[in-house]
C-alpha cells in the first residue's frame, strides 16, 4: 500500500501534467529525454598507410584512435601530425569501421589519396563530414631548406604570363556576333560549307564578334586573359561519309596569314585585340605549325604505321640510323 506522502507526490505529478498539457506542452518521460538527446560525436580516423608511423600497431587500422581526428566545429574534424618522408595513402573511417570510409573527392570507398613527401613535416589533415571532402596542409617543414628546395624555389621564367586567369574560348562555340559569316563565303550543303549547328562535329556559328561582345561577362569573371583555339583559316570539311567533319575547331589550317572565314575577317581579330586591350585584358594566339590540313599525300595511298625493320631511318648521307627511338612511324609525311 502507497503512502500518503507518495501518492500526494504522484497527484501532484498528474496534475502538472494535465496542466502543461492543457497550455499546449508536453511533460517530458524519462524515454522521451533519452530521445532529445544529442547524437555522440562519431570517430573519425585518419587511416592508411602511415599509422604505423603515427602511433598505431599497424597500417590500414580504421580504429586505431592514435590517429583519430578531434572534432572542431558541428561537422568538422582535423588534427596535425608529423609524418616522415615518404609517399603515402590515405582514406577517413568513421566509428572504427571501413563500412564507412571515404577517400578521394569525398566519395564513399573512393579511391586513396596519395601524400608524398621529399622531407618529413607537420601537416595538418582536416575531414568534413557533410561534405566527407578530405584536406591535407603542410604547416611547416622540418630542418631549413635542402638544395632541392633552393632548386624549385626560382623565379618563373615568364614571371608576367604565370599571373594571368586566362580564359579559354573555342570561338564557334562561345557566341555568334555576325550570322552572315556562319557558311564562311561558300556555298552549297554542310560538306561545302562546313556549317550545321546540329552535328557537334561541324561548324556552329559562333565568330569574334560574338566574342568581343562578351568581353565584359569575361571580365567579370576575373579573367585577365583569353587564350583563343586555333583560329587561321582552315580546309572546312575533311573525310567521307559517317567521319566527315569541319575545321571548327583550327587545326587543319590552310592558311596562316588570315582568319578562318567562319569566325570573321582579320579586322574583326584586330578590333577584338583592340577591344579587350582597352579592358585590360590580353589576347593569345594558339598557333600550331605542326598541323595542318590533310593536303598531303603520297602515291602508295596508304597510311598505315610501318616498322624501322621494314623502312629504317637514315642519317644524312642515306646510311641506316639505329640511334632513333621511336619504334613505329606513319607512311604519310
Amino acid at each position: 500500500m502507497s503512502s500518503p506522502a507518495r501518492s500526494s507526490r504522484r497527484l501532484l505529478a498528474a496534475l502538472t501534467g494535465a496542466a502543461l498539457a492543457v497550455m499546449g506542452l508536453t511533460v517530458p518521460t524519462a524515454s522521451t529525454a533519452a530521445a532529445a538527446d544529442p547524437a555522440p560525436d562519431r570517430i573519425v580516423t585518419l587511416y592508411g598507410s602511415l599509422q604505423s608511423e603515427l602511433g598505431c600497431t599497424k597500417d590500414w587500422d580504421p580504429a586505431c584512435t592514435a590517429t583519430a581526428l578531434t572534432k572542431t566545429g558541428p561537422s568538422t574534424y582535423a588534427r596535425t601530425f608529423t609524418v616522415p618522408a615518404g609517399s603515402w595513402e590515405i582514406k577517413v573511417a568513421v566509428n572504427g569501421s571501413t563500412d564507412e570510409a571515404y577517400g578521394a573527392g569525398g566519395a564513399k570507398g573512393g579511391a586513396n589519396i596519395p601524400l608524398v613527401l621529399k622531407g618529413p613535416a607537420a601537416v595538418s589533415f582536416s575531414y568534413d563530414d557533410s561534405t566527407h571532402q578530405i584536406g591535407m596542409t603542410p604547416t611547416t617543414l622540418a630542418g631549413a631548406a635542402t638544395k632541392a628546395d633552393q632548386a624549385l624555389a626560382t623565379d618563373s621564367l615568364r614571371p608576367p604570363l604565370t599571373r594571368e586567369r586566362f580564359y579559354f574560348v573555342m570561338a564557334d562555340r562561345f557566341a555568334n556576333g555576325d550570322r552572315a559569316n556562319d557558311t564562311g563565303g561558300l556555298t552549297g550543303g554542310r560538306l561545302e560549307t562546313g556549317f550545321d549547328p546540329t552535328d557537334k562535329g561541324f561548324y556552329h556559328g559562333g565568330d569574334l564578334k560574338g566574342l568581343t561582345q562578351r568581353l565584359d561577362y569575361i571580365k567579370g569573371l576575373g579573367m585577365s586573359a583569353i587564350w583563343l583555339t586555333p583560329s587561321f583559316k582552315n580546309r572546312p570539311v575533311q573525310g567521307t561519309g559517317a567521319d566527315a567533319s569541319a575545321g571548327y575547331h583550327g587545326y587543319w589550317i590552310t592558311d596562316f596569314t588570315q582568319i578562318d572565314p567562319h569566325l570573321g575577317t582579320n579586322a574583326d581579330m584586330k578590333a577584338l585585340v583592340a577591344a579587350a586591350h582597352a579592358k585590360g585584358m590580353k589576347v593569345f594566339f594558339d598557333i600550331i605549325t605542326n598541323h595542318t590540313a590533310d593536303v598531303l599525300d603520297n602515291s602508295a595511298k596508304k597510311y598505315d604505321y610501318v616498322s624501322k625493320a621494314t623502312v629504317p631511318y637514315k642519317d644524312a648521307s642515306g646510311t641506316p640510323s639505329t640511334t632513333a627511338t621511336t619504334s613505329t612511324r606513319r607512311s604519310r609525311p
